[in-house]
């Protein structure tokens, strides 16, 4: 997945990721919290790994042109 993809889809994301939060915790917002953040921030660092990735991969088919 692009980057761009990732970042465009962020939104539906966090929605997803609260209504999953909601489901597998007890009815508590804070414990809802506790684990919504931790998965919101692998998203995040998802977009950058997939950020160097596709760089690399630009870099290299430059170089192999």
């Amino acid at each position: 997945m692009t980057p761009d993809f990732l970042k465009k889809y962020r939104k539906h994301a966090l929605v997803v990721v609260l209504i999953l939060a909601a489901v597998i915790t007890p009815p508590d917002i804070i414990s809802q919290i506790i684990v919504a953040i931790p998965i919101m921030l692998l998203y995040q660092v998802s977009i950058f790994i997939s950020r160097v990735v596709i760089k690399r991969q630009l870099k290299r088919e430059k170089e192999n042109a």
